[in-house]
């Protein structure tokens, strides 16, 4: 800076009556005063922690049949609605078996006139007036028209459509009176006690999961529908091409049907835990910064400056993270107003709203481990 310049420097402030340092009431200079960064603040404390697998999956009925028609005919005695009980081997309907009565009668009388012949050929056999060779024609004769009457009678039987296990029609095809066909689609019966969710999960999870351990379901479209269930079975293989294990978690009567139950289609997720700590330390995951692989938080000082200071987590749920290292019980970290912060920023509490806390310390949201 040259002489003149330095001149006319100093002759403008001695005009104005400063000094060059001119302090701040709290004997601060200008060029020393640092703007405060509002903040949200938390106390750390300590509870229960979960750490849980969430997957969506599709309810279903692992016993669950649709009924066919066995038999061709008009259809009889076919009374039957959605949302009907059946218990097991309950008739379901008819079909009118004329053609097949009528094919049994001439099945029977063939029957009765190859049983006749066989008497016949049975007693020249023994006189020696027939041969070897006839006897067995004879005897072949009977036995395949009484395999022919067998078969009518097993015709009549299917005629009567039954229901192979106890269960609610979820679904009806025909009417009563329609002409089905064999294989024709008569209902749909569902047993629903054997609800089940199947869910996928990744490899590394497969040896904190165990048959018999506890889940929870709960709709996604219905919310109101949820409750716990039981993993039934873990898949004993690999999928290689996702690295992921089926596991078949299984639904209680009392969550299935009725109105609150979940039904057979819906979409659920399922949230299995896989581990869970009691009386650790915990933290709220609004106050993690991350950086690459490292995680800090910001920490009051009593000076109002924010410390940055790293942490060592353990499991971590939707809202907390267990704190390994780095934090002790009532530390108060930063949870809102982080990102403009520097290691030893000063800050000014605020509350939600961004109003300015009077009282700091009788205005501080819950400890971790006290939140509801």
């Amino acid at each position: 800076m040259s002489v003149a310049t330095r001149f006319l420097l100093l002759s403008a402030l001695l005009a104005g009556g400063c000094d060059p340092a001119r302090a701040d009431s709290e004997g601060n200079t200008e060029e020393e005063v640092e703007q405060k960064t509002p903040v949200v603040t938390q106390t750390v404390g300590r509870g229960s922690i979960e750490q849980a697998l969430t997957a969506a999956s599709t309810i279903e009925a692992e016993r669950m049949v649709t009924v066919h028609a066995e038999s061709t005919g008009r259809l009889i005695s076919f009374d039957l609605e959605e949302g009907d009980d059946l218990k097991a081997g309950a008739a379901v309907g008819r079909i009118k078996y004329d053609s097949q009565a009528a094919t049994l009668d001439r099945a029977k009388t063939s029957q009765e006139k190859a049983k006749r012949d066989l008497e016949i050929v049975q007693r020249l056999h023994k006189q020696g007036h027939a041969s070897d060779d006839e006897l067995t024609q004879a005897e072949l004769a009977y036995k395949t028209a009484s395999l022919d009457v067998g078969d009518s009678k097993r015709n009549i039987r299917n005629t009567r459509v039954t229901a192979p296990f106890g269960g609610t029609v979820t679904e009806r095809f025909v009417t009563e009176g329609a002409f089905v066909s064999a294989g024709a689609q008569l209902i749909t019966i569902t047993d629903f006690d054997t609800l089940v969710a199947r869910v996928y999960v990744p490899e590394r999870e497969l040896d904190r999961l165990a048959v018999g351990q506890s889940a929870l379901v709960q709709g996604k479209a219905a919310r109101s529908r949820q409750g716990q269930g039981t993993i039934k079975r873990i898949a004993p293989v690999v999928d290689a091409t996702t690295g992921t294990v089926k596991v078949t978690v299984g639904l209680p009567p009392e969550l299935a049907g009725g109105d609150k139950g979940f039904l057979p289609g819906m979409y659920a997720e399922v949230r299995l835990t896989t581990e869970r700590k009691d009386d650790v330390l915990l933290v709220s995951k609004r106050a993690l910064v991350r950086e690459d692989e490292a995680v800090f938080v910001f920490v009051l000082q009593p000076d109002d400056t924010a410390k940055r200071v790293k942490l060592d987590l353990g499991l971590e749920d939707a809202e907390r993270a267990e704190v390994r290292a780095g934090l002790s019980v009532g530390d108060e970290v930063v949870v809102t107003g982080q990102a403009g912060l520097s290691d030893g920023g000063k800050i000014e509490r605020v509350d939600a709203s961004g109003e300015p806390l009077a009282d700091a310390s009788a205005a501080q949201p819950k400890a971790e481990s006290e939140a509801p």
